[in-house]
């Protein structure tokens, strides 16, 4: 019996540990993170809205011309796509064309949908995703899953306003290590679904 309570606090221990190195290997990777082929174009750039200018990062690739469509998903259903685009001041121009805003989704799983549904419809082979450097291991483990036929570039936003001297930098890292663990593991055991295309003639 105590033999068996001492495999079990050590293996305890064990996992305790390898969550904590985990930890703070994502915590470090988060801030080094950096954008993959900065200058490559892609078909499209896609941004989950919420935390740090993913937004006005996106309409910046947008007017450097990164990809000729930019999708911006989980945008306020009062939001509009004029709004949208006064949110940039900057040069050059945004292109006149080919901004879509998606309001239906709240969570990453739903950008993910929300994006391959999108995707889908327009036959895209490449995207650019832009969101936060903390929120994109977990928003690429969802967008690979999503969209698995699709080139994806990540474009992580650099943090600005706060960094490991802050006590939201752990906040926010621990929370989204967490739910990159739980997503990771729902998502292994759910099969892939390959975008359909559509007939031509």
């Amino acid at each position: 019996m105590l033999k068996s309570i001492k495999i079990a606090a050590l293996g305890l221990v064990g996992a305790v540990f390898l969550w904590l190195a985990g930890y703070m290997a994502f915590s470090v990777s988060s801030l080094a993170a950096k954008a993959q082929h900065p200058d490559e174009t892609t078909d499209a750039i896609i941004v989950p809205t919420g935390g740090n200018k993913r937004v006005k990062t996106g309409l910046e690739l947008f007017a450097q011309g990164r990809a000729s469509h930019l999708f911006i998903s989980g945008v306020n259903p009062k939001t509009t796509k004029w709004e949208i685009m006064k949110l940039w001041d900057g040069e050059p121009a945004l292109p006149p064309c080919c901004l879509t805003l998606g309001h239906e989704a709240e969570t990453t799983r739903e950008n993910a949908q929300e994006a391959r549904e999108w995707v889908q419809e327009h036959e895209y082979t490449s995207v650019r995703l832009v969101t936060s450097g903390y929120h994109m291991s977990r928003a690429l483990l969802e967008f690979r899953h999503a969209l698995p036929d699709v080139e994806i570039i990540k474009h992580p936003v650099p943090y600005k306003d706060y960094g490991p001297t802050e006590k939201k930098f752990w906040a926010i890292t621990f929370s989204e290590y967490n739910k990159r663990l739980y997503r990771g593991f729902l998502l292994t055991f759910t099969p892939k679904k390959k975008l359909e295309t559509k007939d031509k003639e």
